[in-house]
Order: C-alpha cells, then sequence, then structure tokens
C-alpha cells in the first residue's frame, strides 16, 4: 500500500498520515484520529486504521 493511499475519504487521511501520526507518538487509536482527524465524520475508516496500529506492534 502506498502512502498516498486514502484511508478516510471524509477527511482525505492518507496512509503517510496515519504512518506519520504512529511516529510522532501515538499509540492508540483515539490518538491516530485526533491526530489525524479521521474517523470523525462516518466511521469507516476507523477498522483500518485500527489494522495498520496493530501491525506496527
Amino acid at each position: 500500500m502506498s502512502e498516498n493511499t486514502i484511508l478516510c475519504y471524509c477527511k482525505g487521511v492518507t496512509l503517510g498520515k496515519v504512518l506519520t501520526a504512529i511516529e510522532e507518538g501515538a499509540t492508540t487509536l483515539v490518538e491516530v484520529l485526533d491526530a489525524t482527524g479521521s474517523g470523525s465524520a462516518c466511521g469507516r475508516c476507523v477498522d483500518r486504521i485500527e489494522a495498520i496500529i496493530n501491525e506496527g506492534k
């Protein structure tokens, strides 16, 4: 998956933005959502983002 892949279509949040949030210290789903703004509209992206966080653990 490319860093340009959009994970949250409502807010236009890419994989790269999620990875940056994780690199900058976000370790939980809530922290990543807060840092990126994703998950705050329809919520369909939450499972995808949670899977990415879990891959790094």
